[in-house]
């Protein structure tokens, strides 16, 4: 244990200096921030899940700072699983012998960072949580999916999820400095389009005073792209194609929204099917890709056929794609973490919101200026299913139309991503 000794003293530099330095618990602090903070009281395990590079250390970090005001440094204890370590008593118990907490009997915050890291980590943390009432348990991982299994498998009831993205664009403008811009969106709307422009490409907090297109893009390909498939996926699971993995991100990030056919898909790229959905899967388990399913309004049902595929976070399209068009459709699609979308013969909606049976259909228009033939399947769509209220989101001025009873909405983008605290969008 004595190298695990030695990363565990150096990954808890506040046992001696009681504080976390700057450098790591940086100023700024994300939305998520306050929400993790006001489950800490809670006994519930915080399972922090995202895309990687997106500021999940850093809010443990300040999530530290906070607990060393009224905390025994010593009772504050960090590890990172990119280490190789299998047992996490051995850890609980190095720490132990480090810090001379008693960690089955006193009062103490556990962060464990990338936890699916841990074999079998689920039911291992459950049996030290139902067992020792005395820890708190703050968790990461930068997967998806079996992160989500796992813990509806073992920790029924015994956490909360919280998922944290790349930054919002009112995220951005706050880091950016530009807080003023926000007390009055009308005043400043000049220097917030103006902002707008770079903010899909700097979605991520360590690259927002960047300009350099290129070097923005490389980042985004070998920090995370490259990470994700080379290191994380290809850890994680056996029989990783990291080709295919490759091809496919290339497919879809350079036409975000592509219906998805897998007998076609995989006769094109000469795997098997079973070979072309486990990688689909694998891109979606690390926060590459999502999946919407199309969804029938009439019978509250999703259709297994026809799914449309997206970059999860719609910046990191921009590392293979200039189409614009999509690339707008796509930030949307991360915006309102869509779900579903709406077809039917020549007839199509990009997005449903659907919030407690409440439909919300959404369009998307890289356009300035919309004509009756662009609000054609808004008010088809409207009109078949009795509903009074749909939204375009496009690059003019927010207006409204009004179609007797029907009501569309035309938001501007900028305006729209915005509106983050607003439920009803």
């Amino acid at each position: 244990m004595g190298n695990v000794d030695e990363i565990i003293e150096l990954l808890n530099p506040w046992w001696k200096d009681d504080e976390v330095s700057e450098k790591l618990a940086k100023p700024y602090k994300r939305k998520v921030f306050n929400e993790i903070t006001r489950l800490i009281n809670y006994r519930q395990i915080v399972i922090l899940s995202g895309l990687r590079r997106v500021g999940k250390t850093t809010s443990f970090y300040q999530i530290i700072q906070k607990l060393l005001k009224k905390t025994n440094a010593k009772n504050i204890f960090y590890f990172n699983f990119d280490k190789e370590v299998n047992d996490i008593n051995e850890i609980l118990d190095s720490y132990q012998e480090l810090s001379d907490v008693n960690w089955k009997k006193e009062k103490i915050f556990v962060f464990l960072d990338e936890i699916t890291k841990l074999n079998q980590w689920a039911s291992k943390i459950k049996l030290i949580y139902d067992a020792f009432p005395n820890i708190k348990f703050m968790i990461s991982s930068s997967s998806s999916t079996i992160l989500e299994e796992e813990a509806i498998k073992n920790l029924g009831g015994r956490y909360f999820l919280v998922n944290m993205g790349p930054l919002s664009f009112t995220e951005y403008l706050e880091l950016r400095g530009k807080n003023k811009f926000l007390k009055n969106i009308n005043l400043y709307e000049k220097e917030i389009r103006k902002e707008f422009k770079s903010y899909p490409l700097k979605s991520f907090p360590e690259i927002i005073e960047w300009d350099d297109k290129l070097l923005i893009k490389d980042y985004l390909r070998t920090t995370i792209i490259d990470k994700v498939i080379k290191g994380d996926l290809s850890e994680r699971f056996k029989n990783v194609n990291k080709d295919l993995l490759f091809n496919l991100l290339k497919i879809f990030y350079n036409e975000p929204g592509m219906y998805l056919d897998y007998d076609s898909f995989s006769k094109k790229l000469g795997v098997s099917k079973k070979t072309l959905i486990d990688h689909i899967f694998y891109l979606e388990f690390s926060y590459l890709l999502r999946r919407i399913r199309n969804f029938r309004p009439t019978m509250f049902t999703l259709s297994r056929k026809m799914q449309r595929v997206y970059s999860y976070w719609g910046g990191l399209a921009y590392c293979y794609s200039d189409n614009y068009d999509k690339i707008m459709e796509n930030i949307v699609a991360s915006f309102i973490d869509a779900k579903y979308y709406w077809r039917k013969n020549d007839k199509e909606i990009d997005f449903l919101i659907i919030e407690n049976k409440k439909i919300i259909p959404v369009e998307v228009k890289n356009k300035k200026e919309l004509s009756k033939r662009d609000l054609r399947n808004m008010k088809y769509f409207l009109e078949k299913y009795n509903i009074k209220e749909g939204k375009i989101i496009y690059n003019g001025k927010e207006d409204e139309v009004k179609i007797g009873k029907l009501k569309i909405k035309l938001i501007p983008l900028w305006k729209f991503l915005l509106r983050e605290n607003d439920n009803s969008l």
